[in-house]
């Protein structure tokens, strides 16, 4: 929990006074407080289907683009995944750095079961919390 929370507040820290616009960044972390390490996370509008998806760096943390590349998140209901794909039959298990591994169930919208509502007003980072045990 210590990691995932540090890792949001130098998020916080680093957008303060960035910009008054609406942030489209966020972490992604478990329940028991450690970063999703590697992946990609996207975004799905319950309204429109749109799609906004971004890479997930060691930390956790994320950017939300469109598919035009511009980084936003409009105002909206969302379901959401977390997709993990990790390559390793080639190489060391030492030398594995993608932490813990995403459970399958998170890469699927029927299964995810991940939402998230984006408030127009909203001024903190999204938090998305996996539970590693499902």
């Amino acid at each position: 929990m210590i990691h995932f929370r540090l890792a949001l507040l130098l998020l916080v820290a680093t957008l303060s006074g960035c910009s008054s616009q609406q942030p489209s960044t966020g972490i992604v972390g478990y329940t028991d407080g450690d970063p999703v390490q590697s992946g990609s996370i996207e975004f799905r509008s319950l309204e429109t289907g749109d799609r906004y998806a971004g890479k997930i760096a060691s930390n956790g943390a994320f950017t939300l683009r469109d598919q035009d590349g511009n980084e936003h998140l409009p105002p909206g209901e969302y379901e959401v995944v977390v997709v993990q794909i990790v390559m390793t039959e080639d190489v060391a298990a030492a030398d594995h750095e993608h932490g813990q591994t995403v459970p399958r169930r998170y890469a699927d919208y029927y299964t995810s079961d991940l939402r998230f509502t984006n408030q127009a007003d909203r001024t903190s980072p999204i938090q998305i919390e996996l539970d590693p045990t499902k």
